[in-house]
């Protein structure tokens, strides 16, 4: 449990690198699928623990109630909460969080013992974490068929606040898109994993982290479409080869999810994640835990 709100200190004032938080995302909201998560949520968590400070962070960690494979459905509504508030949360809500999320970095950094040097509040592997979860608007647009609601540099723009979001300095984000795909591939090129790293992938892939009758029922499935969604580059440094017919079987499975979210009501997107912020904000004013 936190404090209560009585006990806390006040929220830090503003700064220059948290100037995103006066920017409009609410639009961002209708770029997302309601129906892109359930097949694509392990495939972005591989891409962000793709890079070794961010894995080794998260399977050393010492923040047990963060746990993936002991706390799945707490680690899950994390990962959501910070989707609605950046998406959807007002600037005092992404305060909220940036306060919350920064009490949990603050306990993981590497140990004399560990084989990669990380610090949860490196702006670099930030950096990384929120690219990923920008990927979503690129993934949900090729899941519409190319298909936007808005602007594509307005996305890009707007989806700046995933970093600023985890203390990331607006000046850090790619200028515009052509500069968000070199960074991206750089990154992927640069990706280099031991085995250690590889089965913890391939096990988030596979749901090894949910009950076992779970896993039987549904592990061979999202590994198949984790695989599906990742960058060739990932997919062939975990050890996968991708066959073409392999890839018409994603692509059925794709049009099927497409016509799901154009039947889906922009609303039911828009609130599902107030729902979320909503509960973030009880959960602030009782004192609960919010990550």
């Amino acid at each position: 449990m936190t404090q209560p709100p009585e006990d806390r200190a006040p929220l830090p004032r503003r700064t220059a690198r948290q100037d995103t938080d006066a920017v409009d995302t609410r639009f961002l909201a209708d770029e997302m699928s309601a129906w892109l998560s359930p097949a694509y949520g392990a495939a972005n968590v591989v891409m962000q623990l793709a890079r070794a400070g961010i894995a080794y962070g998260v399977m050393e960690s010492r923040v047990d109630s963060g746990n993936l494979h002991k706390h799945p459905i707490k680690r899950g509504r994390t990962t959501m909460t910070y989707i609605a508030v950046a998406v959807a949360g007002t600037a005092r809500d992404r305060r909220i969080y940036r306060e919350a999320i920064d009490a949990v970095h603050a306990q993981v950094r590497s140990t004399p013992r560990s084989p990669v040097s990380y610090n949860a509040f490196d702006p670099d592997l930030q950096l990384w974490v929120a690219a990923c979860m920008a990927a979503v608007f690129r993934d949900t647009r090729r899941l519409r068929g190319g298909r936007t609601y808005h602007d594509p540099d307005d996305i890009h723009r707007a989806a700046s606040v995933f970093a600023t979001t985890l203390q990331v300095p607006p000046r850090l984000w790619p200028a515009d898109r052509e500069a968000f795909d070199r960074y991206w591939n750089e990154q992927l090129d640069g990706l280099d994993f031991d085995d250690r790293m590889r089965e913890f992938l391939i096990g988030i892939a596979r749901l090894d982290f949910l009950p076992r009758p779970v896993q039987l029922l549904l592990g061979d499935w999202d590994l198949f479409m984790t695989l599906g969604y990742l960058p060739p580059q990932l997919r062939a440094k975990l050890g996968f080869d991708w066959t073409a017919a392999e890839q018409r079987r994603f692509d059925r499975w794709q049009r099927g999810l497409a016509a799901l979210d154009r039947l889906t009501p922009r609303a039911v997107v828009r609130l599902g994640m107030l729902a979320t912020i909503w509960d973030m904000r009880l959960r602030y004013v009782i004192g609960a835990t919010i990550v």
